[in-house]
């Protein structure tokens, strides 16, 4: 089985992430829709067709609303993107893509992210660092430093009035590179309670210079898997 988040941006008050519904594709390959907690916020609108929030929606096809986030195989960019993900194109694996690269429209306000996995007694996910945007020229121009394999440091970015556990990366702890992406950002603090900091590593897995700035660095975050941690943990993540 594997399972993926929908996370949906409050784009008007806090500009927050927040996970509204669940995919996980079973051993039969159908796909299963589930609201989650997070869907209850009130700025939130059900996807179309799917309006009970207590109900299960099953289909043996990819629901349109993340087919919608695939580039078309005709198009040059479908190949680069399983590229810059770390994927093989010929592998098909969507919603191994969908949960990388966040499937994100200019159109609205959402982002398919992967679930954590214990892998041998690890946590271990990929992500792309976000907010390479916001960094100065300076910032921008030592991120052509950085190498495969480069470990990242961390720490939390104190000066954000908004998400507490924001969490700034950094190169050599003095080059800021970006920010862990915010749903991520609780894990490591659950994380960071049962272990060393030593222990937990960002690894830089691949750096794709000719790709848009939200697919630059892929990371890979990896830690042990403390006895009775949980992934997303958070109450929002849970299914209604």
């Amino acid at each position: 089985m594997k399972s993926v988040f929908v996370m949906w941006q409050d784009s008007t008050d806090t500009r927050m992430w927040h996970p509204v519904a669940k995919l996980t594709q079973d051993e039969s390959l159908n796909y299963i829709l589930e609201y989650t907690k997070g869907s209850l916020h009130k700025k939130f609108s059900c996807f179309p067709s799917m309006q009970d929030m207590k109900k299960s929606y099953t289909s043996e096809r990819l629901f349109s609303f993340f087919r919608n986030r695939l580039i078309p195989e005709s198009r040059p960019e479908h190949d680069s993107m399983f590229e810059w993900s770390g994927l093989s194109a010929e592998s098909k694996d969507y919603l191994e893509l969908l949960a990388i690269s966040g499937g994100e429209k200019r159109t609205d306000h959402f982002r398919i992210v992967n679930m954590p996995k214990n892998e041998n007694g690890f946590y271990r996910i990929k992500f792309f660092v976000s907010s390479l945007n916001y960094l100065t020229e300076q910032e921008k121009f030592k991120l052509n430093e950085l190498k495969i394999n480069d470990t990242l440091t961390f720490q939390i970015d104190e000066l954000n009035d908004v998400d507490s556990d924001a969490t700034i990366l950094l190169k050599e702890e003095n080059t800021k590179v970006g920010y862990l992406p915010h749903y991520l950002c609780k894990d490591l603090k659950s994380l960071r309670k049962l272990l060393n900091d030593e222990q937990i590593k960002i690894i830089i897995k691949k750096i794709n210079k000719d790709a848009p700035s939200q697919f630059k660095i892929l990371c890979e975050l990896e830690a042990p898997w403390p006895k009775n941690f949980k992934a997303f943990e958070d109450e929002e993540f849970s299914i209604c």
